[in-house]
């Protein structure tokens, strides 16, 4: 067993102390040391559908202390942004709104109050146009047209084997049809951006997940070089898939260079609830043919995808949505399609998980289903079906170092220790439900390239620098974990890390698809191991030491190196000898391949595998479900900072507990109704049970060190293992998310119709 260092310690985050005591510096605490800054205010469609005959700014334009009014004439490059290639979502609209609340103009002035009463002045005349609330209107084919290319904008297909043969083939035939629910990131910082005029250009502050490519979005709709636009990103208040948002900050930026002045927009919550990107909304529809002893033969999984009034980051989430729709199973004939569908919605876009909750719920309830037609135990049923190694994935991928099968018994295990502490009352029930998930680490069949640099500098301290920003999750001190181990040190004190800030941080990719560990962590392990290298080898020469004596250490002052042939040499002392900071660095790119037309491929390098089982006590009466306890058990590989790693785990089943019971984006004609934390109900600290984590590591061997990703698995199976539990407790089958009241006494109410 290898020893380690600094990996496997429970280091805390260097900003913990900071934002616990309020010292921690926001988009909006930047815009504070600019007394002479001016205030954005976004003018946004009062309809959801609707062609634009005329806009009206000037009254706008005559109020005191205004200084600027824009719309789409004001764009000097192009009035697009967007993810991908498709570029499909306007700045500012222009001809047509395509969802209420879509950006038309803008305002900047010198307090907030008058960029509020500006905005009130700016008049649009509308032609409203039908409004299309569901995929299933959206699909009929004399609907209006939303898109661009039409209303189905995104189409994915996965097909391995023969999938009519397996279903001719299986003695059963169970079929099932799943809704999930729109669903908001709820971050506690809201969407915030503020640029300062920077030499012809503007230099950024964004509350993003993606310095890199805000620059280029941002330069392309100013005109500008990209040399002349800078993103940086301070501290962020939460992700989850969420941030940037490419029109805030590319609206920030044009205000900005048109008053000359720096401008600070940000988004209060009902702005930011009502306007932001959101989980997508989905209708899956599951046919599996299982032999009777429980063998899986093939599964013909239809999935629709409501995508909102843009394509946004669909693409890639959609993608991830079919590769993952069969589940961590092994069957040997699939046919998986998805289709993204435009409606007046806000877009739907890249959400923690990436689409995978929406089709595991789906795939988790057919395997209890399964269970229960057969009359066989659920964990039973999957351990019979489970990926291990050797097996294929449902693109044909062949897995190594799978141990699924470990983590369902030790799960079974710890449910069956557990012991019956609360005694019911007559109208409740308890039962515990399981389900299981995998997710590959990275972006999906493409070059994924993590991009680390590290120096050491001349007051003999180490840097790392890296573009992808710290979003709350922890990734600068598992860097600096990783840096330290690969230096050979013991302490994270000696190495500072800086993300998030175009100035100075090469490209590696945004803080997304759980990839930050898996593969910018990988990178910074090779920067680390060749500057230790190289920095050892100038040590030796300039002093006549022989390099396999030294090691980098401690002394009571600083770093130093460290022999027993002669004392400590500082690492300070020894860059002012040599005259030059040394500077490392280092690029890795996972092995994958893309997918064929067929959907075959290796899409990923790694997968972080997990089960988890929830108990769940329901009132039969109310359908009030409580969460009583979640057992996690998860194989993300070696484990560098073992809190960091529960605390993700806990976060993602909380996340998963709202997605399960309370949350959902209520909509009537289009418009957000639950806008705010009064009506979009999150799970408070009295909602959350108690959770148990456990890990069964099985060291990758693509990872730093052997480690995996697990911000995103986290949250995966926690809505299907409530819904299975459920299910289990009252004997009735749920369908739908939430699980909300309403939903569980429908349900109940509808089996008491048929008896």
């Amino acid at each position: 067993m290898t020893v380690f260092k600094a990996v496997g310690k429970n280091f805390s985050k260097p900003d913990a102390k900071d934002k616990v005591t309020g010292k921690t510096t926001f988009v909006e605490d930047v815009g504070l040391l600019f007394p002479d800054r001016l205030i954005g205010k976004i003018f946004r469609s009062s309809v959801p559908h609707a062609k634009i005959l005329s806009i009206d700014i000037q009254e706008a334009l005559s109020i005191p202390g205004v200084e600027a009014v824009i719309t789409a004439r004001d764009i000097p490059g192009e009035n697009s942004v967007g993810w991908t290639r498709r570029k499909d979502q306007k700045v500012f609209a222009e001809t047509r709104v395509r969802f209420h609340g879509e950006a038309i103009a803008a305002v900047a002035a010198t307090t907030r109050e008058i960029a509020e009463h500006a905005i009130r002045k700016i008049k649009v005349v509308y032609a409203e146009l039908p409004v299309i609330e569901s995929v299933e209107e959206a699909l009929r084919p004399d609907a209006p047209r939303i898109g661009d290319e039409g209303n189905l904008c995104v189409y994915r297909k996965i097909e391995k084997g023969n999938w009519q043969q397996g279903l001719n083939d299986s003695d059963l035939i169970v079929e099932g049809e799943y809704r999930t629910q729109m669903a908001e990131h709820a971050y506690l910082e809201t969407e915030s951006a503020f640029a300062v005029p920077m030499g012809g250009g503007v230099l950024l502050w964004s509350s993003t997940k993606s310095v890199h490519v805000d620059k280029k979005e941002v330069a392309r709709v100013l005109g500008l070089p990209e040399e002349l636009v800078e993103v940086v990103t301070p501290a962020v208040g939460g992700s989850f898939g969420g941030k940037s948002d490419l029109v805030l900050n590319a609206i920030t930026a044009l205000l900005c260079l048109k008053t000359k002045k720096p401008v600070l927009i940000s988004y209060n919550r009902e702005e930011s609830i009502s306007v932001t990107t959101k989980r997508h909304p989905c209708i899956i529809k599951s046919v599996y043919g299982v032999k009777r002893n429980g063998s899986i033969l093939a599964a013909k999984i239809e999935i629709i995808a409501d995508v909102g009034a843009y394509v946004d980051y669909s693409e890639p989430v959609l993608t991830r949505m079919a590769i993952h729709a069969a589940g961590p199973y092994r069957i040997p004939n699939l046919l998986i399609e998805v289709k993204g569908v435009h409606t007046n919605k806000p877009s739907c876009g890249a959400m923690r998980g990436f689409g995978v909750p929406q089709v595991n719920f789906a795939s988790e309830r057919q395997m209890d289903r399964i269970a229960k037609v057969l009359d066989m135990d659920p964990f039973e049923l999957r351990l019979k079906n489970i990926l291990t190694d050797g097996d294929t994935t449902a693109t044909g991928q062949v897995l190594e170092r799978v141990d699924m099968r470990s983590l369902i018994n030790t799960a079974k295990e710890r449910v069956l220790q557990e012991k019956d502490r609360e005694r019911m009352m007559p109208y409740e029930r308890a039962a515990w439900g399981i389900a299981c998930c995998y997710y590959g680490n990275g972006r999906t069949g493409m070059p994924n390239p993590g991009v680390a640099k590290i120096a050491l500098n001349r007051e003999g301290f180490f840097e790392i620098f890296v573009g992808s920003p710290d979003i709350g999750q922890g990734s600068n001190t598992i860097f600096s974990q990783i840096a330290a181990e690969a230096l050979g040190l013991a302490n994270i004190d000696y190495i500072k890390v800086r993300t998030g800030d175009t100035r100075c941080t090469p490209d590696s990719g945004t803080t997304s698809g759980t990839r930050l560990t898996a593969i910018v962590g990988r990178a910074v392990q090779k920067a680390a191991e060749k500057l230790r290298k190289v920095i050892l080898n100038e040590l030796s020469r300039n002093y006549s030491l022989a390099s396999n004596t030294l090691r980098i250490g401690e002394t009571e002052e600083r770093l130093a190196f460290l022999t027993e042939f002669a004392p400590p040499i500082l690492l300070r002392e020894f860059v002012d000898k040599v005259g030059k900071e040394f500077v490392i660095e280092e690029v890795y790119n996972p092995p994958v391949t893309s997918l064929d037309d067929s959907g075959q491929g290796s899409p990923y390098a790694s997968y972080t595998y997990g089960v988890q089982c929830a108990k769940v006590k329901v009132n039969i009466y109310t359908g009030k479900i409580t969460v009583q306890k979640v057992i996690a058990c998860y194989d993300a590989g070696t484990i560098i900072n073992p809190s960091l790693f529960k605390g993700q785990v806990e976060g993602g089943i909380i996340m998963g507990i709202g997605y399960a019971i309370t949350e959902e984006i209520r909509l009537s004609r289009g418009v957000i109704t639950n806008n705010n934390f009064d009506r979009y109900l999150v799970p408070t600290s009295m909602d959350i049970p108690e959770i148990e984590v456990l890990t069964a590591p099985f060291a990758d061997s693509e990872g730093p060190y052997g480690a995996k990703g697990i911000g995103e698995p986290a949250v995966i199976p926690t809505a299907a293992a409530i819904a299975n539990a459920v299910s289990r407790a009252l004997g009735v089958e749920v369908f739908n998310l939430p699980l909300s009241l309403e939903e569980v006494t429908k349900r109940l109410e509808r089996v008491e119709e048929d008896l």
